[in-house]
């Protein structure tokens, strides 16, 4: 035990920054940064994360701090990576909540929301339903520790005092990301879309053959019954988009610090 206190306290700037990189992915990364969890649970998943790092990263890097102002620029960027791996992680999870939104403003739901207690906000019924679907999945494809594997493989590409850059480069992957996720939410999302426009062509040859009967009475519940049973039916179509979706967000995070460490 004396030797454990021993190397940390040798080494208590290096492990002060990987904390602060642990921390930051903490804050908003799925699973890791739901609100609902303690936050004494945060911090001591955190330590223990660092912790483990601390031997592997201290026999490969020798850290050389000559001021206080050097080690708070070299926090700063730590927790600034940190975010951004978090932050991607966080991107490819609003997937589901765009799919949801457009989803329910086509079925009618637009105006029927949950609260969400990792955003503290206002969230689609449906997209909520998907999030914790696909949280799900997540949880039993383990990608909470592809997560961490990542935060492991940021310090091969970029180590403790890296310079850091924000580069055009960087600035057109996140563009690209963007672009990616709203696609992938409308793939997700087409079926259902189909069925409501095929449901609501429907309605109005109803209304043109049938003049007397309300539309509008008539037509709110049954896009209803038909959005659920189309949402019901695709749910075997889940497990292989969410695939194929972590796919996409770890390929993101390698992509990203791929092109932070060439500067």
């Amino acid at each position: 035990m004396n030797n454990l206190y021993d190397m940390i306290a040798l080494n208590i700037d290096l492990f002060i920054l990987i904390l602060i990189r642990v921390s930051g992915l903490f804050i908003i990364a799925p699973i890791f940064g739901r609100n609902n969890l303690p936050m004494i649970m945060k911090i001591g998943l955190s330590a223990l994360v660092a912790f483990i790092l601390l031997p592997t990263i201290s026999t490969n890097f020798t850290l050389q701090q000559y001021s206080f102002m050097a080690l708070g620029i070299n926090a700063a960027k730590e927790l600034l990576l940190g975010i951004i791996i978090g932050y991607i992680c966080f991107l490819y999870f609003s997937t589901l909540y765009l799919a949801g939104t457009i989803i329910d403003t086509q079925m009618g739901f637009g105006m029927v929301n949950v609260f969400d207690p990792q955003l503290n906000i206002q969230m689609p019924i449906m997209g909520n339903f998907y999030n914790l679907m696909v949280t799900l999945l997540f949880l039993i494809f383990d990608g909470h520790h592809l997560i961490i594997r990542g935060l492991v493989y940021s310090y091969e590409l970029l180590p403790i005092g890296f310079t850091f850059i924000i580069s055009e480069d960087i600035i057109s992957k996140l563009i690209v990301i963007m672009m990616e996720v709203f696609i992938l939410a409308f793939k997700f999302s087409a079926p259902i879309l189909v069925t409501i426009l095929l449901a609501n062509l429907l309605l109005g040859i109803l209304a043109r053959t049938m003049p007397q009967m309300n539309v509008f009475i008539v037509g709110l519940p049954f896009k209803i019954i038909i959005g659920l049973l189309t949402a019901t039916i695709t749910l075997q179509f889940l497990v292989p988009f969410s695939e194929r979706l972590f796919d996409r967000m770890f390929g993101a995070l390698q992509d990203i610090m791929y092109i932070l460490s060439r500067g």
